[in-house]
């Protein structure tokens, strides 16, 4: 490629997702694989994110001690989400 022309894969899929209209099911995609980033491994190995359309993130929870403490933290999750994009993604969690 031409000097100045070039550009990083990450730019391409950008531009490819921005141009189709794909924001929100990257974004969404995105926040699924980095769940245990949000909520720390403990928490991770104990749920699964299972949908995310429209805004509301369905996470399965396997301790029920746990879904009530991660109900509890459902807005601070929220806002460590969303911190990381222009504009929010979700909207809401539901712990199952």
């Amino acid at each position: 490629m031409e000097s100045g022309k070039e550009l990083l894969l990450k730019d391409l899929i950008y531009n490819f997702v921005n141009k189709n209209g794909k924001q929100q099911l990257f974004s969404e995609r995105v926040v699924m694989q980095r769940w245990p980033e949000y909520v720390g491994e403990m928490c991770a190995q104990h749920s699964t994110c299972v949908s995310f359309k429209k805004g509301v993130l369905k996470v399965k929870v396997t301790n029920a001690a746990l879904r009530f403490e991660l109900a509890g933290r459902k807005s601070l999750i929220m806002e460590r989400i969303n911190a990381d994009y222009t504009i929010p993604v979700v909207n809401n969690i539901i712990f199952c």
